[in-house]
């Protein structure tokens, strides 16, 4: 699930900011572009994003112990964030790409997009909210399971190795440190892992200051001020 304020929408091709933070220059990282070309069936995933935030504001789901409503719009995926998890799709040619938080499905079409060989595993909490995103995600692929329930309680019930994960479940410092360690061994040499909305509270922040010093990190990057991806060492 995404920060609690409305997505950026727009269908242009988007050049972004990129900061890296400076280790060995020998991965796959590196040649990450500044440009990026729009994703596949954007539009039609831009359309079914509209459609979708019709419904209005939803409840949380209780693990969250909020009372807020929020609508599809207010957490989802800005368009251009779409546009780089199709982008790694597309370059990586991952089998296994896994998501927290799916959201309404937003996200998961972005990935699902670009997937050739791969199955995309997307994980939400919030039952009513998982039967949209379901709807919404298959409209764009089949190759994908939507599991009803939190990450870490349904691990075993997904193929390992990893190769694209995504961490946008609950933005809580214990949350993403636990979900990170239960990844670790079972993400590919080389693997994949973006952590969204890494400066939405301070327990992010020193979740992603930990996460991109850890010694399985061949290199980091962040971008729009948001989103932290980390390359896993390939040995």
């Amino acid at each position: 699930m995404e920060r609690f304020e409305r997505g950026r929408q727009g269908l242009a091709i988007v050049i972004a900011p990129v900061k890296f933070w400076g280790r060995s220059r020998n991965v796959w990282l590196a040649g990450l572009p500044r440009k990026l070309p729009a994703a596949p069936r954007k539009a039609e995933i831009e359309a079914i994003a509209g459609s979708t935030n019709t419904i209005g504001a939803q409840p949380l789901a209780p693990e969250y112990d909020l009372p807020d409503r929020f609508s599809p719009d207010d957490v989802r995926s800005p368009s251009s964030q779409g546009d780089l998890y199709a982008y790694l799709v597309a370059e990586r040619d991952p089998r296994v790409v896994v998501e927290f938080g799916s959201a309404f499905g937003v996200s998961g079409m972005y990935f699902a997009t670009a997937l050739k060989q791969g199955q995309l595993y997307s994980f939400e909490i919030n039952p009513d909210w998982a039967d949209i995103a379901e709807r919404n995600i298959r409209t764009i692929t089949d190759r994908f399971s939507l599991i009803r329930g939190a990450f870490e309680h349904h691990v075993d019930d997904i193929p390992a190795p990893i190769d694209i994960a995504l961490v946008d479940g609950i933005h809580d410092y214990d949350f993403v440190m636990k979900q990170w360690e239960i990844l670790k061994p079972r993400m590919s040499p080389g693997g994949l892992v973006l952590f969204d909305d890494i400066t939405y509270c301070p327990g992010m922040r020193t979740a992603w200051r930990e996460i991109r010093s850890d010694h399985m990190v061949a290199d980091s990057v962040t971008r729009w001020h948001r989103l932290g991806i980390v390359e896993v060492k390939a040995t």
